[in-house]
């Protein structure tokens, strides 16, 4: 049983979901385009998880959330926008280097940096090589690599990014389709392109007309309606 919960604060969508499964009570909370957390938490009973599954609704209740249908979206399921570890396994070639599974995600978080679309908390967690970066002396898999572990979440970025990134990355993998008409051309796979800034530049030029006609778009209408 799902009990789904939001709640409008300051422009803001807050939104809260209760999953019953048994004895297991899952919980998602976030708000949109800025964060989101999962837990689980497995009780004695049945009896018990759905006492405490409806202590939890009524709680959000109180604090002025609304029940509401769950339709799932990037909005209330995305917390990752990608992982490098994801593309070490499968079809990864075994004569490359690992950082070369850094190198997409990294040109993509690059992008965010140099539009100013990173968060305040990353911001303030790596000055020293946002720095360096904008100096060209450290490139977007480099921090992607140093500053994220290889992990790049919506908390790394910031309202405005995640607006257009959350999308742009994963509708209809038009960003990776875009590295690959861009950059990929014949080379064997996605994971040989190199981590130069000339790549670099290359798909920055096709990211930032994307987001030019995003942000043309949602001066027109809502930005939501724009995908």
């Amino acid at each position: 049983m799902t009990n789904y919960l939001i709640k409008i604060e300051n422009t803001q969508t807050h939104h809260y979901r209760v999953v019953l499964d048994g004895n297991i009570v899952s919980i998602t909370d976030g708000v949109f385009y800025n964060w989101l957390n999962t837990l689980s938490r497995r009780f004695d009973s049945e009896a018990l998880a759905k006492t405490e599954s409806e202590k939890l609704v009524n709680e959000k209740l109180k604090e002025g959330y609304q029940k509401t249908t769950f339709v799932e979206s990037l909005e209330n399921n995305m917390q990752v926008y990608d992982k490098a570890k994801w593309h070490f396994q499968g079809d990864f070639p075994q004569e490359l280097d690992e950082f070369q599974g850094y190198v997409h995600t990294g040109f993509f978080l690059g992008c965010m940096i140099d539009n100013d679309l990173v968060s305040e908390q990353f911001i303030e967690d790596n000055p020293e090589e946002i720095a360096k970066f904008k100096k060209r002396e450290l490139t977007g898999p480099q921090v992607f690599e140093t500053c994220c572990d290889g992990v790049l979440t919506i908390e790394d970025i910031n309202e405005k990014g995640n607006r257009f990134g959350m999308h742009y990355y994963n509708t209809n993998e038009e960003y990776i389709n875009d590295y690959i008409n861009v950059l990929v051309v014949n080379r064997p796979s996605v994971y040989h392109v190199e981590d130069t800034w000339e790549n670099y530049f290359l798909i920055k030029e096709v990211f930032d007309k994307k987001l030019s006609i995003a942000q043309n778009q949602t001066q027109k209408k809502p930005f939501w309606k724009f995908w």
